[in-house]
C-alpha cells in the first residue's frame, strides 16, 4: 500500500515539474492552451478505447482518395 503513495507522489512531482517548465518557457495562456488540448485529446482517446472503436476504419472513411 505504501508503494502506491510513493508512485502517486512521484507522478505528482513530475506533473508539477512539467507544469512549471511549461509556465516558464511558454507563459500562462499558452500553457493553459496546451493543457486544454491535452485534456480534449485524452478524452477522445478514452472514448475511442471505451467503445472499442477501430481507428483504422475511421481513417479510411475520412481519408481522401488519391486517384
Amino acid at each position: 500500500m505504501k508503494s502506491i503513495k510513493v508512485n502517486k507522489a512521484f507522478i505528482g512531482g513530475i506533473n508539477g515539474f512539467v507544469l512549471a517548465t511549461l509556465l516558464v518557457t511558454l507563459g500562462f495562456w499558452k500553457t493553459i492552451l496546451v493543457l486544454i488540448v491535452t485534456i480534449i485529446i485524452t478524452y477522445i482517446g478514452f472514448v475511442l478505447d471505451k467503445y472499442d472503436v477501430n481507428v483504422k476504419t475511421l481513417l479510411t472513411m475520412i481519408s481522401r482518395k488519391n486517384r
